[in-house]
This record gives structure tokens, sequence and C-alpha cells, in this order.
């Protein structure tokens, strides 16, 4: 009986004993690394919607827009970028007639916008930024909202100046950023052409 006590506290001392290849328990939580956002060059698609002002009506009907742009971070807040915007305005005149009852040039066309720009941005939350955009370019109106020399013609080019406003958030997915911005813009074209535009649209980034 004896021996049967005393083998069973050794193994009740042996099993107490801590193992010494055992992990010790933590003591500090251990947290995850909230990596900075990329940035470096960059393209981005967008497609939103369009529409011209100064016609016969406040606001053409609305139509789709769809931009491609390059663009290049300058630290983590300024870019400059290069765009390529495709838009049409419907349903609204800018050339009427004397009598006022028809529409002497087109009263639906594209309007397409080669232009380069800078933008820059103010944190307003984590990864997330408001920013300002001044931008300018090249603006091709087809076919003609007025007539020239008699006829309408198929092209008339001329350049536009214009500011937004963004709202970027910069994902966790890496590489990718989402958007949304709201600009707009002033063209000057041939023929006494003044056309003010509006455009709203999402965009996706990606930052290589």
């Amino acid at each position: 009986m004896k021996l049967l006590l005393i083998a069973l506290l050794l193994g009740t001392a042996a099993s107490a004993q801590p193992d010494p290849g055992a992990r010790p328990p933590d003591t500090v939580v251990v947290a995850g690394v909230d990596d900075a956002p990329r940035r470096g060059t960059y393209v981005e698609a967008a497609l939103g919607v369009f529409t011209a002002m100064g016609g016969t009506r406040p606001f053409s009907s609305g139509e789709p827009y769809l931009a491609m742009t390059l663009g290049r971070d300058l630290g983590a807040r300024a870019s400059v970028f290069a765009s390529l915007g495709l838009g049409a305005a419907r349903s609204s005149c800018y050339q009427l007639s004397p009598a006022g009852d028809s529409c002497l040039g087109a009263d639906s066309f594209g309007a397409t916008f080669l232009e380069l720009g800078i933008s820059y941005g103010f944190p307003i939350a984590a990864r997330t930024m408001l920013g300002a955009k001044i931008l300018g370019g090249l603006t091709d109106l087809s076919p003609g909202p007025v007539q020239a020399h008699g006829s309408v013609p198929d092209h008339i080019p001329g350049l536009h100046a214009g500011a937004g406003l963004s709202l970027d958030y910069d994902t966790r997915l890496d590489h990718f950023a989402v958007g949304i911005d709201g600009v707009l813009r002033e063209t000057f074209a041939r023929y006494g052409v003044r056309l003010p535009s509006l455009v709203v649209m999402p965009r996706v980034r990606y930052v290589f």
C-alpha cells in the first residue's frame, strides 16, 4: 500500500513540472500592421455622367462619360496627370434659327477632352482624402453645335480649362484605390462657341 501511495505522489509531481519545450503564454497582444497606401505611377478608369450647359436648356440630357488617366504621385498628397475623356451633349441647341423654331447646328454632339492637370489632397479620415484639382487642354466637338459658312462642321476644335473636387479612398486591396470626382470645364471653341460642362464620375485607380 505504501509503495502504491509513493508511486502516485511521484507521478503527480512529474506531471506538475512544466514542459521545457512548451511555448509560454503571450503577455502582449499582437496587432497587425496597416501598410501605408501605395504611391507612384498609376492608371485610372472612370465611368460617369456628363452634361453640357449654356444652350437652350440649363443642362443637356445626361449622357455617359468615359475617361482614362495616366498619373504620377508627387509625395503623399499631390499628383500630376494626363487624361482622355469622352462625353456627349443631347437635346440642347447652341444656335437657333432667326425665327427660333429650329436649331441651325447639331443639338446633340460628342465632346472629347484631352488634358493635363494637377491635384492636391487633404486627409479627412484614415486612408481617405478630399482633393482639389485644376486642369486644361484641348476639346473637340463633333458634329459642330453651330453652323460655319452655311453648314454644320464635322469637328469644331477648342481649348478648355476646369477645376474639380475629388474624394479618394485607398483600399486595403493592394495597388487599388477608388474615388469620385465632380469636374466643371469651360470650353472656348471656334466660331464663338462657349461650352460649360459638368461631369460626375466614379473612378478606380491602380498604382504600380
